[in-house]
């Protein structure tokens, strides 16, 4: 009777580890379904606080307005910084909200790499660098089920 007893035991451990092993396997393809929420929200966060940025102290970021887009633009320093931050608010709400998400981020990735290309190899660039590509991956990526407009 007692080997019956430890058999059943060993057996109910086995139903056990198999059953949470489903549970961990089931929890991760929902955090997975949820990482290109995720994703769109941390970006969409990071380019609306830069886009604000800009309104809120645009002679913080006038300094950093390259002389060829000035003469490209025919405008100040200072609307270029204005301009350029509402088109990151913009777009970063059109990522957050999933509202033509894939075009908004590849226009910020494309944004982005010019300034990463003026700015050079240094810690700006590279961060800078870092947002373009993972604005790329949401560009080409599918729409999510939390998107408004796919």
């Amino acid at each position: 009777m007692e080997p019956t007893v430890v058999q059943n035991e060993s057996s109910n451990l086995t139903k056990s580890a198999h059953s949470n092993n489903m549970d961990t396997k089931l929890i991760a393809q929902k955090l997975q379904a949820l990482s290109p929420l995720v994703l769109r929200l941390g970006l969409a966060a990071v380019m609306i606080w830069f886009g604000a940025s800009q309104l809120n102290n645009p002679n913080a970021w006038t300094s950093l307005v390259p002389n060829w887009a000035l003469s490209l633009s025919g405008m100040s320093a200072l609307t270029v910084v204005y301009t350029n931050g509402f088109f990151e608010i913009i777009a970063g709400a059109m990522i957050a909200f999933g509202f033509w998400s894939r075009w908004a981020a590849l226009f910020l990735a494309l944004h982005l790499l010019v300034i990463t290309a003026d700015l050079g190899v240094n810690d700006i660039g590279i961060r800078d660098f870092g947002l373009s590509i993972a604005l790329l991956a949401i560009a080409i990526n599918e729409t999510d089920a939390y998107c408004i407009k796919k």
